[in-house]
């Protein structure tokens, strides 16, 4: 057996995963495609491209001053540009790396965003590589790089880009799926599914002779419903992306509702209270959309406050008969903690964590439920103004 195999095998599945990236990352009419405009390229709607070339290695870093790796790319995105293939000025020229090292000539042409800071890298590439001549297996690419083609460079580097991904550039996929709104426990679900499934669309396209560009609009079926299976599979935190708006927040603050009454009246402290608030909004607004899209409805919400209402009443039962020394102001926080406490699930999924006690407020507003033991006499009362 070669002992390269599982180095080039690496080179090759790796545009795999590249190719996953962009497609997360492109716009609707976008097509990415494999092996047609160099290893990954993504083709957009107005013509313009970005051209990925990804280089590989187990030990260490491909993209040295005298690897070939590096010049044979530049080499090829100068010869696409001479017959066609890539308009440089529509071009954006991608150079992906698994591993990294010491900075050197790359690093350079990556920090050359402009004409001038182009022309100080290629002095610099010049310099570092003064004594490179014809015998060393670099010196096609490098020379007719840097020597034959130096004006085309000139128009490349400002439009150059050195990208690093550790693990595959998987750390890359989670990050564009987690700004996706998926549930952290369930962004391994979706590259699981998703890889398998661009594997699959490739190949089909290979075997009937067609090149690999995958459209954005085939992608997009695929990941919706992946997505929508994952919203099935854990209630989704929509907070995170909106979260309770702070004015809001010191809106309940000033106007006191009961739910901030019924805490006041156990002499919660402040930082209780301003949670409770947050709490209170972050489950009112993921309930709302959790029925709005369909990921529960309003019996499994009736359900789960049944199931927090059962567990008030027996916490309360409990504290009633073996914390007879408490004073009525402990006994009611002690049951407000072992509720805010309490682990329940919606339909068998596990909600987020400020839901169990942002509903239990919530039931506290109606007020269906208390805290001190004597909250009914209190706030069960029909002239009590609920401003929540």
């Amino acid at each position: 057996m070669s002992t390269n195999a599982p180095g080039q095998l690496l080179g090759y599945i790796i545009q795999f995963p590249r190719a996953l990236y962009h497609l997360l990352r492109c716009e609707p009419e976008d097509m990415v495609c494999l092996e047609v405009l160099g290893d990954v390229a993504t083709l957009t709607v107005d013509e313009n491209v970005l051209a990925e070339e990804d280089k590989s290695s187990q030990v260490g870093n491909p993209l040295t001053d005298k690897s070939t790796n590096l010049w044979k790319t530049f080499y090829n995105w100068i010869q696409n540009i001479h017959d066609g293939t890539l308009n440089v000025d529509k071009t954006t020229f991608i150079l992906f790396s698994n591993k990294t090292g010491r900075n050197g000539i790359v690093n350079y042409f990556d920090k050359a965003n402009n004409l001038d800071s182009a022309i100080k890298a290629i002095v610099v590439a010049k310099k570092k590589l003064s004594n490179i001549d014809a015998t060393h297996e670099i010196w096609p690419y490098f020379s007719y790089v840097m020597n034959e083609n130096e004006a085309v460079l000139l128009k490349i580097l400002p439009r150059f880009e050195l990208q690093i991904g550790s693990n595959g550039s998987y750390e890359d996929i989670k990050i564009e799926i987690r700004k996706k709104m998926i549930a952290v426990s369930q962004v391994d679900f979706i590259i699981k599914n998703l890889s398998g499934w661009l594997q699959k669309i490739v190949i089909e396209k290979l075997s009937a002779k067609q090149d690999a560009i995958v459209s954005w609009a085939e992608f997009s079926i695929e990941f919706h419903g992946l997505f929508e299976r994952a919203q099935r599979r854990e209630l989704i935190d929509f907070t995170l992306v909106n979260p309770p708006n702070e004015h809001e927040i010191k809106k309940h603050l000033k106007e006191r509702p009961i739910f901030i009454r019924q805490l006041e009246e156990i002499k919660a402290d402040d930082d209780d209270i301003q949670q409770a608030v947050t709490d209170y909004m972050k489950a009112k607004s993921n309930r709302y959309e959790w029925i709005e899209q369909e990921l529960i409805d309003e019996n499994a919400a009736v359900d789960f406050e049944s199931k927090l209402v059962e567990y008030w009443k027996n916490q309360k039962k409990r504290i009633d008969i073996t914390e007879k020394e408490l004073d009525s102001h402990d006994k009611g926080m002690l049951l407000f903690t072992d509720c805010r406490s309490r682990q329940e699930t919606i339909k068998e999924q596990s909600p987020p964590s400020t839901t169990i006690s942002g509903t239990y407020h919530a039931l506290a507003n109606s007020p269906l439920l208390g805290w001190h033991p004597d909250w009914e006499s209190t706030f069960n009362n029909p002239k009590i103004s609920n401003n929540g």
